[in-house]
């Protein structure tokens, strides 16, 4: 009973945190008046994450959530917007190829590549939604940082069908109950991107292998 009750108490201290981090996003994003704000609070709310996973004492409350999401947003600033509109030019580029290729007659080949550049784009998905992880994590450049994750959805094919599938799961259940995006929103994917990295990842310095509390090697940002 009592291994029930602090499994519950945890589970509801996570529910409130992911709230509360939504909420931050929200207000710092419109802080930077949504071009420079979004990319930085994408990687604040996966640092609060790692964050809350790493910590020894997840008993977080309002007032330090918020707090760790807006030092960590200030400290993003610069360097998320860097590695966010990178990102965000590559998927222009891809987007663009496979509209053009889907809504032009080109043919069986065109057909052909279409559905490559449908499986690229789920490939990339999974990469991004890792690298912004090991962005949070790592004190690293755009480049190490995205090859990482690309290596990471080839080595580690037990974690990117389980991102995958979490994916899939979390666009299903916020579109069949639009309160559950509206409340949580873009803090559920970087919760469920954390939470997978930390159960599968293996990484230095975040998994849930390591002892509570430890900390990671010199390329590991602080917190």
């Amino acid at each position: 009973m009592r291994r029930f009750a602090v499994g519950y108490e945890q589970a509801a201290r996570l529910v409130l945190v992911t709230f509360i981090t939504n909420l931050a996003f929200l207000a710092h994003t419109l802080l930077g008046l949504v071009i420079v704000g979004f990319f930085p609070s994408l990687a604040a709310a996966c640092g609060v994450f790692r964050k809350w996973l790493t910590d020894e004492d997840r008993e977080w409350g309002v007032a330090q959530t918020w707090r760790t999401f807006h030092r960590l947003w200030r400290r993003e600033l610069k360097g998320a917007n860097v590695f966010g509109w990178i990102q965000a030019a590559a998927w222009a580029l891809l987007l663009w190829d496979y509209w053009v290729v889907n809504f032009h007659r080109t043919g069986r080949i065109g057909v052909f590549v279409s559905g490559v550049l449908f499986c690229l784009m789920i490939f990339i998905g999974l990469a991004t939604a890792l690298s912004w992880v090991l962005f949070a994590h790592f004190d690293q450049g755009v480049g190490w940082t995205l090859l990482k994750s690309v290596q990471m959805v080839l080595a580690r094919p037990w974690m990117s069908i389980v991102l995958a599938v979490g994916l899939a799961f979390l666009a299903f259940a916020c579109w069949s109950w639009p309160g559950l995006a509206v409340v949580f929103g873009p803090a559920l994917l970087c919760l469920l991107s954390c939470s997978v990295v930390w159960l599968y990842g293996r990484l230095d310095g975040f998994s849930v292998h390591m002892r509570p509390g430890a900390q990671g090697e010199s390329e590991v940002k602080g917190v």
